[in-house]
């Protein structure tokens, strides 16, 4: 935009451009005396992320943390105009609204959406936004309904259509599964959950696993795929599940974690890392817990490698990509992923076995 203003004449002291720098400035980030400008902010994910992994580790209502997180949900919502329900990625960016914020917002207020009239009013909101957003054959994308046609495919450009449409995916569609299914009760009487179900089951790999858009990448997939599944009560004995679980099993590593490249989205293709990640593994293992009724092998060797090396782990264990931006070109680190990933995984698996 800037470089289109000057192109247009704008002076480069002029209150436009001098605004859309101040803008991009606000976004630099001092990490380890090195500065790097981010994308974006992500107040909204981080916070309901953060909250939602305290929560399932045992932290009640009253918590300070978790009280204050619910109260800046709440506000930002109310903050956004024409907010049909949902959230946004982040303060600073309250347009468009998506459905992986809206479902981890909605997880991070259920506590107080039981007796309290305005938690109540979003969570109601959230909900049938939710709902209302689910594609046509049966998934979630992003953030619009049914965007996943475009002539503008057609062009010869690199990438086009990881930007133009806005398809199901396996991970969205999981994930709102396991939240529906977890948090709202809903189970497969309803119709909506009978279809999300219906389209992962037919977007299946070959190999047992599931594509994520918006992380790295198949371990994402799949992990929001089994979670989803088993919450809203399809059977852990389900054909799709156990070729997913020997999928799983078959890739983890020496050391018991799990680890993907950031080439896999551009290969489409699984890729292994030379070495395991703490996020992934955590995935994997969350997955795993969801679809077994005691601890195995693999679960156990993974939970060894979270613990016993998790004050070991060399800085790119925990500092490898895990967000998905743009195949091939933009990869996020979240600094928090290392935090809750783990966290929730353990919580899981102490709050089943234990």
């Amino acid at each position: 935009m800037i470089y289109a203003l000057l192109a247009l004449g704008y002076n480069p002291n002029s209150h436009w451009i001098e605004n859309a720098v101040k803008g991009m400035t606000s976004f630099l980030s001092k990490v380890d005396d090195n500065v790097h400008l981010q994308n974006s902010l992500s107040t909204i994910w981080d916070t309901a992320l953060i909250s939602y992994a305290m929560q399932e580790a045992g932290c009640q209502k009253n918590d300070h943390a978790v009280l204050s997180s619910a109260e800046y949900l709440l506000s930002v919502k109310e903050k956004q105009r024409h907010s049909k329900g949902g959230w946004a990625f982040s303060e600073s960016s309250t347009s468009p609204l998506d459905i992986d914020d809206t479902q981890a917002a909605l997880r991070a207020i259920h506590p107080y959406a039981v007796n309290e009239k305005w938690y109540r009013k979003a969570w109601n909101e959230g909900v049938n936004w939710l709902i209302d957003i689910q594609n046509n054959d049966g998934g979630w994308g992003a953030f619009e309904k049914n965007r996943h046609q475009s002539l503008f495919t057609l062009l010869p450009i690199r990438n086009l259509k990881d930007t133009v449409i806005d398809p199901s995916t396996a991970d969205l569609t999981g994930r709102t599964l396991e939240f529906l299914g977890s948090k709202a009760q809903m189970t497969l009487t309803h119709q909506s959950i009978r279809d999300g179900v219906s389209w992962i089951l037919k977007n299946q790999e070959t190999d047992g696993s599931w594509y994520g858009r918006w992380g790295v990448s198949y371990i994402y997939g799949t992990w929001a795929a089994l979670t989803g599944l088993t919450a809203v009560g399809v059977s852990p004995n389900h054909s799709a599940i156990q070729r997913a679980l020997s999928w799983l099993k078959h890739i983890q590593q020496t050391e018991g974690g799990w680890g993907e490249s950031c080439k896999s989205d551009q290969e489409r293709t699984y890729t292994p890392l030379l070495y395991p990640t703490v996020v992934q593994t955590s995935w994997a293992l969350d997955a795993l817990i969801a679809c077994h009724h005691h601890p195995t092998e693999e679960i156990d060797r993974g939970i060894d490698y979270l613990l016993s090396r998790g004050t070991n782990h060399s800085s790119k264990a925990v500092t490898y990509p895990m967000g998905a931006g743009l195949p091939g070109h933009f990869y996020i680190h979240y600094h928090s992923y290392q935090h809750i990933w783990p966290l929730l995984a353990l919580s899981h698996y102490m709050k089943k076995y234990q």
